[in-house]
């Protein structure tokens, strides 16, 4: 019997919080005026910004599932 299935469950929904993060961040519009703390960003410079926090979004989805597939393989392992 699995001993572990709060952190796999933990896991599961870490990974799915990141891909729909993923999601969303691909999907968002930098503005042309920028808040204040930004403002010396170029917007190709924020773009790339945005775009570099999708995909540490997305290889921490994948981090995620291989982490769920480890526990469980560990937790079942007798």
């Amino acid at each position: 019997m699995m001993q572990n299935s709060f952190p796999v469950a933990m896991c599961i929904m870490g990974a799915i919080a990141d891909f729909a993060l993923w999601t969303k961040l691909r999907k968002f519009k930098v503005r042309e005026n920028p808040p204040r703390k930004l403002a010396r960003l170029s917007v190709e410079a924020r773009r790339r910004r945005v775009m570099t926090a999708s995909w540490i979004l997305f290889s921490s989805g994948w981090f995620f599932l291989a982490a769920t597939v480890l526990l469980f393989w560990l937790g079942n392992s007798r």
